[in-house]
């Protein structure tokens, strides 16, 4: 789909008419509806796409006009009004989230989850999939031809950098965690060859515990782990690894686990939830229940509003 093609199959489908009966639809059900974003901030260069504030802005409108908005902490105690209940979720710790996202969220008096991952507040880097799409986004041509990744090819002819950057980012996710910090190795004294280059900065612990007094805080694993990719004893020590690392370093508890990049095994839920987590998050582009624990999101991304209020409705493929 094209970008004329799509922003016009937005404009239809996200028009004020179709959206009232979307959202007739829900709240006339069990639905619970949450969106699940990234990164929101001006376009830096990267591969990885951004939400643009202004829009941020307009589907947090949208959102908080349309929908009751909680917290997973509010669940337990939900009892359903005239407007279907919705929460707004992100993922990964960005440090535009401080910067753009909260900002925003506070003007609309809005909560939100935010799952931060505590090797990246500690390392300062985002993971590793989204660091090279940060490079390939920014490297200098003949920099980028030269960017060697082990066992992936090179940019296929009249690929654009987005999508070269999708391919690769898809590649490293689905490489056990041992596999990736091998591949970091390789990577990273890569990516300093480029002068000045800078990726997508994380919130520090002063940062994350800032927001814990707004905002609803979960784990999103220890290291961004695929956990499909890894073993039980690598899911039970990651889980009890989260819990240990928000009491001790960020002062705060919490019963929320979003899994990286898609699903675990249902053995391997079920090890998250025996550690002491009670809701875990997964992606599946489905809604889910007030009265469940294991939970579908709506990835958000878009470069229109109509895209975003289509999508914030629950955008299902299929």
């Amino acid at each position: 789909m094209n970008a004329l093609v799509k922003s016009a199959a937005f404009k239809i489908l996200g028009n004020p008419a179709l959206l009232r009966s979307r959202l007739s639809r829900l709240a006339d059900s069990d639905r619970l509806t949450i969106t699940n974003f990234h990164r929101v901030a001006p376009p830096d260069g990267s591969a990885y796409r951004t939400i643009a504030p202004e829009l941020f802005d307009d589907v947090v409108g949208f959102l908080n006009r349309n929908f009751t908005l909680i917290t997973f902490a509010e669940l337990a105690d939900f009892r359903r009004a005239d407007k279907p209940p919705a929460i707004i979720s992100f993922d990964d710790g960005y440090l535009d989230f401080a910067e753009h996202a909260a900002p925003i969220l506070k003007r609309h008096g809005v909560r939100s989850n935010h799952n931060v991952i505590p090797a990246c507040i500690e390392s300062g880097l985002p993971p590793l999939n989204v660091l090279v799409q940060d490079f390939v986004g920014k490297a200098p041509e003949p920099l980028l031809a030269e960017f060697d990744v082990p066992g992936f090819g090179p940019v296929e002819p009249a690929e654009g950098r987005e999508r070269f950057g999708h391919r690769l980012s898809q590649f490293l996710k689905n490489k056990p965690m041992a596999e990736q910090k091998s591949l970091a190795k390789l990577l990273l004294p890569q990516t300093e060859r480029m002068d000045g280059f800078k990726p997508t900065p994380m919130m520090g612990r002063a940062d994350v515990r800032a927001i814990a007094d707004s905002h609803e805080l979960g784990a999103h694993s220890f290291e961004h782990a695929t956990l499909a990719c890894e073993d039980d004893e690598y899911v039970r020590s990651d889980a009890r690894a989260c819990l240990e690392y928000f009491t001790d370093k960020l002062g705060v508890e919490t019963e929320i686990y979003a899994l990286p990049n898609g699903d675990g095994r249902p053995s391997q839920l079920e090890l998250i939830r025996s550690a002491g987590f009670r809701h875990i998050l997964q992606v599946g582009e489905d809604y889910s229940s007030t009265s469940a624990t294991n939970h579908r999101r709506f990835t958000m991304y878009g470069d229109s509003r109509h895209e975003l209020r289509f999508r914030a409705t629950g955008f299902r493929r299929g």
